[in-house]
């Protein structure tokens, strides 16, 4: 045994050595307690209490004597402050943890505050990008700025705001509204992540772009190291140099969440499988001192349910406390951070977040402010950060890749205001998520670069690595007669650009309680491609229910077969005007005793008008924006009729919000023949989903109808980012006027009452309506609704 050294290897009383990691939390905090990683309780050392004591002793008495001479080979914390006075090089380390790593602007707030500067700074996943930010001279009020500012829902779930989308792209989220899509590129293949990265791709790029010309990381205002996992190889990468955008998605590429980062040979993933805790990182940059950041988590239970997913991100958390565990160990000053009661999803929480990194700093304060520097010092230090601070430079030319050329002249053109001028972050990434509304890219970025003396910015326009061509799956069930529920599965497969550039081959197939096959071509052309022609073809057997009260009296089969053709225009991602003809055969079958329409069988012609506007800012539960829908139709053939006659249709919905988390809803539809008395099949049917919701489905055939709705719509609460997007209800109350053949001017009146959630697989309602003459309902719909 050897007495009067801080070398604690050299103590022997049967237990472990103790490292100089946890001799340094010994003098804050005495006993120390277990470490709790949130994932596992580690005990560092087996040392008894009393043995800690002593050692803390023993070390504060040589800190308080910094002139005395220690052994060889001793890493305590006292060794980094040799005796002439010189500050240690500090290096301080971001552990990953999603939300929880928002916890990080706090403790570097309370280190600026004091005076302790952070010569070196190395992280992982969400470490990385607070450290990013920090490295790249951000003060802790403008991460914070920049943190709060972030609509976190919208980029975890990485969906294009609904009004930016290109038109078809919306009529693409109206017949399909879910989050789902795969693709035939290479045979049948899926996404590589739940989210593409696009919007925290867009956050990460602004972030890099005045330091696109910087390689070596060590010339950032405060030299920078991340770390990922690279998939090939299956080795832990450092990013120290090339591009810190890259750097920074690759730190926070979790997989199966976010697309994996492809750079020629290599695909990244977030590092955090194999080193959440880079010390190690830190300490090959030069650090002498390390300041390690953890974030403890809630600690699993032996009585916690676990689902599937629960199952698998447990285990991946253990793995990860394995490399977290040695990280610690060898670590100078570890600050826990308690966040047991937050979770990994939590962003909204963020200023809570942030205040616990904060207070967690401040209860480590006897050990930290030994790292303190004199006012002098301190105004040094960040002089040399701001002389190394850069600024976006103002972009000479404007070029786009990895995309086709023609498109790549088409955004370029649109872009060229940025041309000349300082960059505006927020209007150059409106205008990327504008392009990203188009459906062909999985993720638009920019960057800047030089060429010829001069300064630029690049476009990367990454197209999706399973599509075109693209498939969008559904699933509808419909339970609006809860007691004859109806079943289709389905989907649309688009193929872009065959036979001309912008054109689309759209084909919709479903089958079950409903069988549709249809196949349209659409061909844009002239200035800007507003213009377009569209042949379709299509067979079609859809069950006809007609019910009275809740009770079946008829239903029918309807069997038609043939195409249209239509020319129109498209007023830019809102409207479309077209006109058009179709031809087609039809069969009305009945498949029950009662008939009330006959059998009508013969040709379909009919000249049609049609326009549609499309400015909601959502596809299932709009908060704001107008809906139209209208046609005038000319029949010339009708089985049936005897003579040709016109209808005409309007429907309008207006969202209007009264706050952040409430709308009212106000609607008119009206539907006529114009008088005319056609025969054969009514040309409109009333009652159930989505009109009249507490009578029977088709309860109203009818030749002219007017209907008035108001409604209120609240947001209930958000889903996680994975699952889907929120819940709501809505209170509906309608009553109109319907004019029916086999009796006088009917008038219905109704309320109803729906939750609705908007999940991955697409919307689900659960409702119950009353109406007058005792009519009532208990409706649900999956897939498709109102």
């Amino acid at each position: 045994m050897t007495v009067g050294t801080t070398d604690t290897r050299h103590f022997d009383w049967g237990k472990p050595p103790l490292n100089h990691s946890f001799v340094v939390e010994a003098l804050s905090v005495v006993p120390v307690a277990p470490l709790n990683t949130g994932r596992e309780s580690v005990i560092m050392c087996t040392a008894s209490w009393s043995w800690r004591v002593f050692a803390a002793v023993a070390l504060s008495s040589t800190l308080a004597f910094p002139q005395t001479p220690q052994s060889a080979g001793a890493q305590t914390s006292a060794d980094a402050q040799p005796s002439s006075g010189k500050q240690p090089r500090i290096g301080l380390v971001l552990e990953g943890g999603a939300a929880l790593g928002l916890a990080h602007i706090g403790v570097i707030t309370w280190l600026e505050e004091h005076h302790i500067p952070a010569h070196y700074v190395a992280g992982t996943s969400m470490g990385g990008l607070v450290g990013g930010l920090y490295a790249t001279g951000s003060s802790p009020a403008e991460m914070k700025a920049l943190i709060t500012n972030m609509d976190w829902d919208q980029i975890m779930r990485d969906d294009i705001p609904y009004r930016e989308l290109a038109y078809r792209r919306k009529e693409d989220a109206e017949d399909y509204p879910n989050y789902l899509e795969f693709g035939l590129k290479k045979g049948v293949a899926f996404p590589e992540g739940l989210n593409a990265g696009n919007s925290v791709g867009l956050v990460l790029d602004r972030i890099a772009l005045p330091y696109s010309q910087v390689t070596d990381f060590n010339e950032l205002p405060t030299p920078f190291a991340c770390v990922a996992t690279e998939l090939v190889s299956g080795k832990q990468h450092v990013f120290r140099s090339g591009s810190l955008a890259m750097a920074l998605r690759s730190t926070m590429s979790l997989p199966a969440v976010f697309s994996p980062v492809r750079d020629k040979e290599h695909i990244f993933v977030d590092g955090g499988l194999l080193d959440n805790l880079p010390v190690d990182v830190a300490k090959d940059m030069g650090a002498e001192v390390i300041i390690a950041i953890h974030l403890e988590t809630q600690k699993t239970q032996a009585g916690d349910p676990l689902g599937t997913f629960g199952v698998l991100g447990k285990s991946i958390s253990v793995v990860i406390a394995a490399n977290e565990l040695r990280s610690m160990e060898n670590a100078d000053v570890l600050v826990s951070v308690p966040l047991a009661k937050y979770d990994s999803t939590d962003y909204k929480k963020n200023t809570e977040i942030i205040q616990a990194g904060y207070d967690a700093a401040a209860a480590k304060s006897a050990v930290l402010t030994r790292f303190a520097v004199d006012d002098a010092t301190w105004q040094q230090y960040q002089a040399a950060r701001s002389a190394k601070k850069r600024t976006a430079p103002v972009p000479a030319f404007l070029e786009v890749e990895g995309t086709n050329p023609r498109i790549s002249k088409d955004i370029e053109k649109s872009l060229a205001h940025v041309v000349g001028k300082p960059i505006d972050a927020d209007k150059l990434e409106d205008d990327l998520t504008n392009i990203m509304g188009m459906g062909r890219y999985a993720r638009v970025g920019y960057r800047g670069t030089q060429r010829d003396g001069q300064n630029g910015l690049i476009i990367n326009a990454d197209e999706k690595s399973y599509a075109p061509p693209t498939i969008r799956p559904i699933i509808i069930l419909d339970g609006s007669e809860y007691r004859h529920v109806q079943f289709t599965v389905g989907g649309r497969i688009t193929f872009f650009d065959l036979g001309a550039f912008g054109s689309e081959w759209r084909n919709d197939a479903t089958i079950g309680s409903n069988t549709l096959f249809q196949s349209s071509y659409y061909l844009p052309f002239g200035r800007a491609y507003r213009w377009f022609i569209e042949p379709t073809a299509f067979a079609k057997n859809i069950t006809e229910s007609f019910y009275n009260h809740q009770e079946l009296y008829a239903e029918y089969r309807n069997r038609e077969f043939g195409g249209n053709f239509d020319f129109g225009y498209t007023f830019g991602r809102s409207g479309q005007l077209r006109i058009g003809y179709q031809a087609a055969r039809q069969n009305f079958v009945a498949t029950t005793a009662t008939d009330p329409f006959g059998e009508p069988t013969g040709r379909v012609g009919a000249t049609s008008l049609k326009y549609q506007l499309i400015g909601t800012d959502d596809p299932v539960m709009p908060h704001r924006g107008t809906l139209v829908q209208s046609a005038f139709n000319w029949f010339d053939a009708n089985p049936g009729s005897t003579e040709g006659f016109p209808t005409g249709e309007l429907r309008s919905t207006r969202f209007q919000p009264i706050n952040s988390f409430s709308s009212l809803v106000l609607a008119g539809d009206g539907g006529t023949n114009f008088s005319h008395d056609q025969g054969g099949v009514p040309p409109f049917f009333l009652g159930g989903i989505p009109d009249l919701l507490a009578y029977g489905s088709n309860e109203f055939p009818t030749d002219q109808y007017l209907i008035f709705k108001a409604g209120y719509l609240r947001n209930l609460f958000r889903l996680p980012p994975f699952v889907g997007d929120r819940a709501y209800f809505l209170a509906l109350a309608e009553g109109g006027t319907v004019d029916r053949r086999t009796a006088d001017n009917a008038h219905p009146v109704d309320a109803a009452g729906a939750m609705v959630i908007k999940t991955m697989i697409g919307p689900i309602a659960v409702g119950g309506s009353y109406g007058a003459g005792g009519h009532h309902k208990f409706f649900y719909q999956i897939g498709r609704i109102f």
